[in-house]
């Protein structure tokens, strides 16, 4: 095996953003590239990961499955320097990741096993895609965060809202940026109405990653677990969250 990477970035945040939720899991090196995929334990969150092989400067690797632990990952790739290259190689029991950039760092990280389970995730016929700058979202989930710990999503006339409220106040935000597109499978859908409700500490770690000045993309359908997809560079970030109980 022999991966070189000199943009370590895509790498580092699709980690970054996987171990808020899930803190060991099996990586797949393929031949078109990474990927990953996994639900936390809790069953509120499964995300899909892609990192394909065509951003990477080396890669050389028969298919392989490598079962590491992510938070540990997350911290050594959290050492990269921006002028850093990364290099990656497998041995029967580490995974080994090199930083050459002023200084050369060798560091080793032990192979675990890890039983994966196959992951079904039944398909939804979304009624309603949201586009959205990813900083307008973060900004409103800030300000939903003030009065509660959840908040419902709400699509109204094609319009894109949230709403919290708690004892101590309420918000309602209005993302008059926000594209509402593909709603297919309502009967009107410029009368229509969409709403669901979603736990906000999971949705911030979710978009935490999300590059502020890209958008990002919400797909959803009312009491149903909601899509949010968004790309670290060439890479793709796809997750399903779940819904709550209105």
């Amino acid at each position: 095996m022999a991966i070189e990477l000199k943009n370590t970035v895509p790498w580092k945040k699709a980690i970054d953003s996987i171990s808020s939720f899930i803190s060991e899991g099996n990586i797949h090196f393929s031949d078109s590239g990474i990927f990953f995929k996994a639900i936390d334990p809790s069953q509120v969150v499964f995300v899909e990961f892609d990192l394909p092989k065509t951003v990477f400067d080396k890669y050389s690797i028969e298919p392989t499955l490598v079962g590491v632990d992510l938070v540990e990952l997350g911290k050594i790739m959290g050492r990269a320097m921006p002028e850093d290259k990364l290099s990656m190689d497998l041995t029967e029991s580490e995974l080994l990741l090199s930083f050459d950039g002023e200084t050369t760092r060798n560091f080793s990280l032990p192979l675990i096993d890890i039983n994966e389970e196959e992951i079904n995730i039944p398909e939804t016929k979304f009624d309603a895609k949201v586009e959205i700058n990813s900083r307008i979202l973060k900004e409103a989930i800030k300000d939903a965060a003030l009065f509660g710990s959840s908040a419902v999503f709400k699509i109204k006339n094609s319009c894109f809202s949230i709403e919290s409220q708690g004892s101590s106040g309420a918000v309602k935000a209005s993302l008059k940026q926000a594209k509402v597109t593909s709603i297919k499978n309502l009967e009107k859908p410029e009368k229509s109405e969409i709403i669901s409700k979603y736990s906000l500490n999971f949705l911030q770690n979710i978009i935490k990653e999300a590059d502020s000045d890209k958008k990002l993309f919400l797909e959803m359908k009312t009491d149903s677990p909601m899509k949010i997809s968004y790309s670290i560079g060439p890479s793709s970030m796809q997750f399903r969250l779940a819904h709550m109980i209105l």
